[in-house]
């Protein structure tokens, strides 16, 4: 890479990182409403991708209530353990009220499972009494917010319910594809996204006429993004995906052609080296149309790099700051 190539991508690395907010945290959270299913979802930052996981496990939970003919209220409370990765949290029991019971789901993790979510609402629905029977008040000593109490079964039945084989019909709830929400600030035509389906990641081509044909499918996704440029339309021809908080795969599609003659580019399954303890999303930014700016940024732990990735030779700059320290010593 050329001196003067590498200060043209510092001038826009650095442009970027002048519009970006300065550091400040709250929690942050929203509820939505899928039929007879309420879901809350509150962590520490809006581009996780666990906040999407949350609406795919509930529009599944309420595929699953339709199923077993169950009208009444199901209430769904996702935690994000965005810090570190806990023991997994899990809560079941029926709230009691004059207008009617409500069945509700607590979970507190880093990375959701839909498939122990369904199976843990599939068992309230059918054993109704047994659960009003054995939740218990609970008194928890949390790190974060000193002693809680909750009602719930206890974390050994919990286990029991876990332990046993899923159901056929819980799998016929999770072979439904659903694709990722789009949030309230999207605005793309056409792009990258996801679908949801037995338990596995798809990622497609989403164009006004239909998807096109899945280019990866993962077990997890940690973050995602596609990255967004005007060409005509509000669209996006790349996507960066990363499965854990440390690897990621970048996608491609040429032009706005049709599915047939579309050429897609899927990279290696890149590193991040060096970070430990992430908790914050990466900041992508796209350079022109070939180029990934990548930004690590961690306030408790004081780590701050900044990644350049390279679509034409699949190529990833850990460091671009160092590099361009490099760079300036010889001139």
């Amino acid at each position: 890479m050329k001196t003067s190539k590498i200060k043209n991508s510092l001038v826009v690395m650095v442009f970027i990182l002048s519009v970006l907010p300065a550091w400040g945290h709250s929690d942050w959270g929203f509820t939505k409403d899928f039929g007879n299913v309420r879901v809350t979802y509150s962590c520490g930052f809006s581009n996780h991708e666990e906040r999407y996981k949350s609406h795919i496990i509930a529009r599944l939970v309420e595929m699953l209530s339709k199923e077993l003919g169950c009208k009444q209220p199901i209430y769904l409370d996702f935690k994000h353990s965005y810090v570190e990765d806990i023991v997994p949290e899990y809560k079941l029991w029926y709230k009691r009220g004059k207008s009617g019971d409500t069945l509700v789901f607590h979970v507190h993790e880093k990375t959701y499972d839909a498939v122990k979510a369904l199976q843990l609402i599939e068992y309230g629905i059918k054993n109704k009494a047994s659960v009003v029977k054995n939740q218990r008040d609970t008194v928890i000593e949390t790190r974060y917010w000193g002693p809680q109490t909750h009602t719930s079964l206890s974390r050994a039945e919990i286990n029991k319910i876990l332990r046993k084989n899923v159901s056929p019909l819980v799998n016929k709830v999770l072979a439904n594809k659903i694709y990722r929400p789009k949030n309230e600030r999207d605005r793309i035509v056409e792009g990258f996204t996801y679908y949801f389906q037995n338990n596995k990641y798809h990622l497609c081509y989403e164009r006004q006429e239909g998807y096109g044909a899945v280019q990866l499918k993962l077990d997890n996704i940690y973050q995602f993004q596609a990255l967004v440029y005007y060409d005509g339309v509000l669209s996006s021809r790349l996507g960066v995906v990363f499965d854990t908080d440390s690897t990621f795969y970048v996608i491609t599609r040429n032009g706005y052609v049709e599915e047939k003659a579309a050429k897609y580019f899927l990279s290696k399954r890149h590193v991040i080296k060096n970070v430990a303890d992430i908790f914050q999303p990466y900041v992508l930014k796209e350079l022109g149309k070939s180029e990934v700016f990548i930004g690590v940024e961690q306030p408790f732990s004081g780590t701050r790099r900044n990644l350049l990735y390279r679509v034409k030779d699949d190529y990833l700059v850990q460091d671009l700051d160092a590099l361009v320290d490099k760079e300036s010593k010889k001139e």
